[in-house]
């Protein structure tokens, strides 16, 4: 009698002990699946912050080479009006910003021995639109009436974009279309990195004859 019951326990395991076994391993396999998930999870923000900070980092150095380049040349507005040439035109909802807006010509778009259809001078502005921090350009810093500007999305998920000018004291806004202030601060606000501000000094301050 013992023999044969030693028997059947050699051959094969009883339904009871069958079933907890399943039940172990689907826990198990439960386990290692959220664990898995937490891994892939932490993976993609982790990216997700990596590439934030890219974008970032790379739209201020955008922003710093054509703040620390503004140069006092005058240009025409998009009407193509001779009496509109001002060296810097902002204010708010300018170009159908969402909040303020900025435009003014910088110096330094490299163009080696004149061979690209452009000039070494691009009249560049800044909007906020649709929720992007955007920089728009013309290829030529004499706007001609009806041309429409190129488009580079600098950061998505941008909520306030505002600027201060500095002459003799800050300024919450910049009327005269003959001169330039002494310095210029962008502040805008992200919902990823928040309130962001950055000050530049322009070299050129009195338009050019």
């Amino acid at each position: 009698m013992q023999n044969r019951n030693a028997s059947r326990r050699i051959q094969g395991f009883t339904l009871l002990e069958v079933l907890i076994a399943i039940s172990i391993f689907a826990l198990m396999s439960m386990a290692a699946y959220q664990v898995l998930q937490g891994v892939i999870r932490s993976g993609e923000l982790s990216k997700r912050h990596s590439d934030n900070l890219i974008q970032i980092q790379r739209a201020m150095l955008i922003i710093e080479q054509d703040f620390t380049q503004i140069i006092a040349r005058a240009s025409r507005d998009e009407s193509g009006d001779s009496e509109n040439i001002r060296l810097l035109t902002a204010g708010k909802s300018r170009f159908d910003s969402e909040d303020e807006g900025i435009e003014f010509t910088r110096l330094g778009w490299a163009n080696p021995l004149n061979l690209l259809p452009r000039s070494n001078l691009v009249r560049v502005r800044y909007r906020l639109f649709d929720g992007q921090l955007q920089r728009q350009y013309f290829l030529y810093p004499d706007i001609v009436a009806g041309q429409k500007p190129e488009t580079q999305i600098l950061l998505e998920d941008v909520e306030k974009l505002s600027f201060r000018y500095w002459s003799e004291g800050w300024k919450t806004s910049w009327n005269d279309g003959k001169k330039l202030p002494t310095g210029i601060e962008i502040s805008f606000t992200s919902k990823q990195f928040g309130e962001i501000s950055r000050m530049f000094l322009v070299s050129e301050s009195k338009a050019g004859k």
